[in-house]
């Protein structure tokens, strides 16, 4: 029920919900859920402390607007009822309207509270300091008002509790206590001011009493299904997320080499698919780069394997840092091999890029004693051309493995570039 809700806070949340877990192990959030969701026939609606956070957080993103709009109405019809003042006491009105002006203006702080607040439990309490003092100043009317005529804003009382119970918004909690607080002060006021009949007051408390339990109950049953609905929305909410993690992380792994975090194979070839369709139909060409470790095994074999990871690592973050643009793309093609991408990049400029791969891992002066460079080195083949329907991605490939080849046959730790040395 709450799912689309709980998404529509989390992800796109305007400036006052703040995000419902930057401070939660979503872990171990999910195992108290699950506890919690286990727990069967269970009266008390009150969740262990961390999911009472999140909750407390969500149902206040989610009523504030509500909370907000719902006193701008209350005000609007206590102060209408200033026309009843008029019209049943015009006698006293002026005293009945200047309570009504008191009452608002000891509260426009806390109005002003409640609409610029974002901690939800101040917010709340504001809310019932303003319920209380609303059902306050309705009992100070009747004390105003003659004894046996008072009985006839009593029904005023019924009305702001009603307010509080069904349509203000505030959770259960906060709202039977500010109804709780109205009845005892009207009680006190009645037995040692008003001093009505015996008979109205047994009345006025026990349909006081019984409106108030009867909002208890509503409240409290409404609550607890948000509650539960809200366990259960979370819970799925959770579990998707972690499902949509753990396949990027699925996806990622079947599209990237595990040791450099380059594309593989895979992903290359995709990659390459698209971007020589896109070259066939919009006339621009592709460069393909093929760039070899010199000398690589005997590095393995004199300083080991665990650092020759290390190298094709190093090597590898190097090559990426010279593929920044959407339609590069940098790939282990196998062993030592590394392949690289342009797409709408010529020959000319591709010599460039492969330089400029080349100087860079050269400068970082990797000791290499079984190499007679003294460093690592490496060879680098490249092809480049304007591909047409006939042209394939083992074509390139093929061509730039060739390019490669020839530079290790001339001495390695070159470029060669459509079999020219450069």
């Amino acid at each position: 029920m709450f799912e689309k809700e709980i998404d529509r806070l989390i992800n796109k949340s305007r400036g006052q919900h703040y995000s419902l877990f930057e401070s939660y192990n979503i872990r171990s959030l999910k195992n108290v859920i699950e506890k919690e969701l286990l727990k069967k026939n269970r009266l008390y609606i009150c969740f262990p402390e961390k999911l009472e956070e999140v909750f407390q957080k969500y149902y206040f993103a989610k009523s504030i607007f509500r909370i907000r709009i719902m006193l701008v109405f209350g005000i609007i019809i206590y102060l209408l009822f200033g026309i009843a003042d008029f019209i049943l006491f015009p006698h006293i009105h002026t005293e009945l309207w200047s309570i009504r002006s008191f009452t608002i203006f000891i509260l426009i702080p806390f109005i002003l509270y409640v609409f610029l607040s974002k901690d939800h439990f101040k917010v709340y309490t504001a809310y019932c300091f303003i319920s209380v003092i609303a059902g306050l100043s309705i009992v100070g009317m009747m004390f105003v008002i003659s004894p046996l005529e008072a009985q006839v804003y009593y029904a005023g009382i019924f009305l702001v509790i009603f307010f509080v119970y069904t349509v203000s918004g505030i959770p259960f909690i906060y709202s039977s206590i500010s109804s709780l607080v109205i009845i005892l002060v009207y009680l006190l006021v009645d037995l040692y001011f008003l001093r009505s009949d015996y008979k109205y007051l047994i009345s006025n408390l026990f349909f006081l009493g019984s409106a108030n339990i009867i909002g208890m109950i509503g409240g409290y049953i409404l609550e607890y299904y948000i509650r539960k609905d809200f366990l259960s929305s979370l819970k799925i909410y959770l579990d998707k997320n972690e499902l949509e993690e753990l396949t990027g992380r699925l996806k990622t792994l079947s599209e990237h080499d595990e040791l450099t975090d380059l594309a593989n194979r895979r992903k290359l070839k995709g990659f390459f698919e698209r971007e020589l369709k896109r070259a066939v139909r919009e006339n621009f060409p592709i460069s393909v780069l093929m760039i070899d470790i010199d000398y690589f095994k005997d590095y393995n074999d004199s300083y080991g394997h665990l650092k020759g990871d290390l190298i094709l690592k190093e090597i590898g973050d190097t090559i990426k840092k010279h593929t920044r643009r959407p339609t590069d793309i940098a790939s282990r093609w196998g062993g030592e091999e590394f392949v690289v991408v342009f797409s709408n990049i010529d020959e000319q400029k591709a010599v460039v890029l492969a330089g400029d791969i080349h100087a860079d891992i050269l400068s970082k002066k990797i000791p290499h004693k079984s190499s007679p460079f003294k460093q690592i080195t490496v060879s680098i083949g490249g092809y480049s051309k304007i591909p047409d329907n006939t042209r394939s991605i083992d074509e390139f490939i093929s061509r730039a493995d060739k390019a490669l080849y020839e530079a290790k046959i001339k001495g390695r730790n070159r470029i060669v570039m459509y079999g020219s040395q450069v």
